[in-house]
C-alpha cells in the first residue's frame, strides 16, 4: 500500500482475509485500496464486512465517511464521520473531513468550527494552508450576511 501498488495491495489484503476472515484490519485496509481507486461500492461493502467484526474501529468509520462523500451520500457520511470523531476524538482529519460534509451540504456556519478543530489539532497539517483558506473564505461570507 505504501508503494501505492494498488492491485499487488489488494491481492495481499483478499488473501489475508481468506487465512482469516475473523480478523477486521485486512477488511478495513482493502477499503482504503479500493477507495484510493475510486471503487466505492466496492469500499463501502468491505468496510461494512469489517465494521461486524469490530464495530469500534474508528479508521473504517472514517473512510466509510470518505466513501460516501465521494458518492455524495452526506446523510451517511455525516453519520460515518460523527461515529470515527466519537471514537477518536483527536482524529484531525476527522474534523476536516466533517467540515467538508458540511460545507458539500451548504451549512457553512456549521461547518467552520470543525476547520478551527482541525488547524487546532494539525496547525501544519498536510491540508492547513487550504483549510485556513477556506476559513478566511467562510468567515468574510458570514459577515457579509450580517
Amino acid at each position: 500500500m505504501e508503494a501505492h501498488d494498488w492491485r499487488k495491495a489488494e491481492a495481499a489484503l483478499r488473501r489475508a482475509i481468506e487465512i482469516d476472515p475473523k480478523t477486521a484490519q485486512p477488511h478495513f485496509a482493502l477499503g482504503e485500496v479500493y477507495r484510493q481507486q475510486s471503487c466505492y461500492q466496492d469500499a463501502e461493502k468491505v468496510l461494512l464486512e469489517g465494521l461486524k467484526l469490530d464495530e469500534r474501529a474508528w479508521q473504517a468509520h472514517f473512510t466509510l465517511g470518505r466513501v460516501y462523500l465521494a458518492l455524495n451520500d452526506l446523510a451517511k457520511a455525516g453519520v460515518a464521520a460523527g461515529r470515527a470523531l466519537q471514537l477518536k476524538p483527536d482524529l484531525a482529519e476527522g474534523y476536516l473531513l466533517a467540515g467538508d460534509i458540511l460545507l458539500r451540504a451548504r451549512k457553512p456556519a456549521d461547518a467552520l468550527p470543525m476547520f478551527e478543530e482541525y488547524l487546532r489539532l494539525a496547525p501544519k497539517g498536510e491540508s492547513a494552508a487550504g483549510t485556513r483558506e477556506v476559513v478566511t473564505k467562510i468567515k468574510r461570507a458570514l459577515s457579509e450576511k450580517k
